[in-house]
């Protein structure tokens, strides 16, 4: 696939979540780099990139990557084999730390949408997971991969309606959830309605778990997130696909170097500085 597929594939997208990009977006630098585009042009594509989905920190730090690479003279078939070989073990990592969190056996757990990274920490707590309740999660259609790759985890799957989930919070022991970035200015990003979810197991003492690769995790924050349009009744309104959730309401982040319990904003950026040194550090 050539370079302007990959973008219009990127762009077009509404289903996939942050690791899909990442991934896609090192297709497109490694297109480019066996295209022979010189800095100038890559640069140039660098903004592209960033432009397919402002903010996302999975992007943000590809490019940053790359443009850094290209500053110092790196060689980037090497940078972009490190990034692949780092997508492809962050999942084993990942799976490791999952393995090492304490799940409560005949647990009932209510998560939002689809992650694949939610459907991981189902794959290795299946044994102590007695109910599943998803939310349907609009606007989007992401509840019938939800169910369909979920239930090969949890028997007994229950799709609730978003407006309901304060009935069905009051007998459950977890909230889990994937998360699109993680951001030092003390949030993460994630499925609209996923911040009612958190905010709703706040006042139940529900513990939170975020599950969320290093390569998410960003300095600073974002403006503003990804808008559609969405109708209701034959009205249209404007609507975010993406909540800014307080890492406040975080328990536990579950990622693929570390399990930190409460969170806070240096915990991001140390996340993000061990990634980052790992992928530049030309010794590596």
């Amino acid at each position: 696939m050539g370079i302007d597929e990959l973008l219009r594939e990127l762009r077009e997208d509404r289903v996939h979540g942050a690791s899909w990009y990442f991934l896609r977006g090192i297709e497109v630098i490694r297109s480019a780099v066996e295209q022979g585009l010189g800095p100038d042009d890559i640069r140039v594509l660098l903004n592209e990139l960033r432009s397919v989905r402002l903010g996302m920190a999975s992007i943000i730090n590809l490019t940053d990557i790359v443009d850094h690479a290209l500053g110092v003279g790196l060689d980037l078939n090497n940078v972009i084999a490190k990034l692949k070989y780092w997508h492809e073990t962050s999942s084993k990592h990942l799976m490791t730390q999952l393995d090492r969190f304490p799940v409560m056996c005949g647990s009932k757990v209510i998560t939002i949408s689809y992650s694949s990274a939610v459907n991981m920490a189902l794959s290795r707590w299946s044994k102590c997971i007695d109910t599943l309740y998803i939310m349907e999660s609009r606007p989007g259609n992401e509840i019938p991969q939800a169910i369909k790759d979920y239930s090969k985890y949890v028997s007994n799957i229950v799709p609730i309606p978003d407006s309901a989930i304060a009935y069905f919070m009051r007998n459950v022991n977890y909230v889990i959830s994937g998360a699109d970035g993680l951001y030092s200015d003390g949030y993460f990003i994630n499925k609209v309605g996923t911040e009612t979810l958190f905010v709703i197991a706040r006042r139940f003492d529900v513990n939170t778990i975020v599950i969320a690769e290093s390569y998410k995790a960003v300095v600073g924050g974002i403006e503003e997130v990804y808008m559609v349009d969405f109708s209701i009744g034959g009205l249209s309104t404007q609507v975010p696909l993406f909540d800014k959730v307080s890492l406040d309401l975080i328990s536990y982040l579950i990622t693929d170097l570390k399990i930190v319990k409460k969170p806070k904003p240096e915990d991001i950026e140390n996340l993000r500085e061990l990634f980052i040194n790992n992928i530049l550090n030309p010794s590596e």
